[in-house]
């Protein structure tokens, strides 16, 4: 997300100085534009209670004890200053309860350049409408901040975040491969596909890469997933189950693959079938 260290520091502080508020302020409907200009204008004022509640880690921020806010105050302080003294909004796109604001970044401080003056630059600013509201962020960013709570920043400063993305990223294209030795392990067997455990017991009828692939298939368990190949009672038709063993740690996608593709859908780390709604099909 762009402009995370600014979006972090202003639900950390806001956290920080909700722990005395009586009670957290209404904010009105905003316009997704109106949102953004909120949200910088209450960083620039240190009004960081009605700040934080314009962005998707909210739900994270409430949930920090005030030893967590302490371990994590340095940094948030340090993060804070980074923020732009103005705001220029240049668009704004609404697509349902997905909007982007587009804003004019200033140009980085002397000592940020390498390779001389820098001009200043168009970002955008992407929010989601929860709740009636527009809110900085993005749905599993929000969802990540609401599974894990006060846990959230430490697992992100720990890089858990991101590879979980590398593992989601990675099944994928380990999923494409697999529909592809399926197609080989049929023409090698009559037209009948094979298990999981079957593909890697004859995983000498492949070339090497495949081979040793299968090999570390063996077992069902990879990039902090449980993988299971299911075939039809004729051996005719096959489908591919992966769903991660942490949800929201080892990953946050369950996958379904077959010979029409592979599909996936954040769903709560339970198995997905072909039809389950809200699939998407992998390009």
């Amino acid at each position: 997300m762009l402009l995370t260290g600014w979006f972090l520091a202003a639900c950390l502080v806001g956290a920080a100085l909700a722990q005395s508020a009586p009670k957290p302020v209404d904010m009105p409907p905003r316009t997704p534009t109106e949102t953004v200009q909120a949200f910088y204008r209450l960083l620039r004022e240190r009004r960081f209670t009605e700040a934080f509640q314009l962005h998707v880690c909210g739900a994270a921020v409430k949930k920090l004890t005030p030893e967590q806010i302490a371990e994590l105050e340095p940094e948030f302080i340090k993060l804070s200053g980074g923020i732009p003294e103005t705001l220029t909004v240049t668009g704004e796109t609404v697509t349902g309860d997905d909007a982007t604001v587009f804003i004019v970044l200033p140009p980085k401080e002397p000592k940020e350049r390498e390779n001389g003056p820098t001009r200043a630059e168009t970002a955008p600013v992407d929010l989601i409408r929860s709740g009636g509201r527009w809110l900085i962020g993005d749905r599993e960013t929000q969802a990540l901040a609401e599974a894990h709570g006060g846990n959230f920043f430490k697992l992100s400063e720990e890089g858990v975040f991101i590879k979980m993305a590398e593992n989601e990223d990675a099944m994928a294209r380990l999923l494409a491969k697999l529909l592809e030795v399926e197609q080989v392990f049929a023409r090698n067997n009559r037209g009948q596909y094979g298990t999981l455990p079957e593909l890697v017991a004859g995983r000498g009828q492949f070339r090497d890469d495949i081979a040793k692939l299968l090999e570390v298939l063996d077992g069902g368990e990879v990039l902090g997933y449980l993988i299971e190949v299911v075939v039809t009672p004729d051996r005719r038709d096959f489908a591919i189950y992966a769903v991660p063993k942490r949800h929201n740690y080892d990953g946050r996608y369950s996958f379904y693959a077959d010979r029409d593709g592979v599909r996936y859908r954040n769903y709560g780390g339970a198995r997905i079938e072909k039809n389950t709604p809200g699939n998407k099909l992998l390009n």
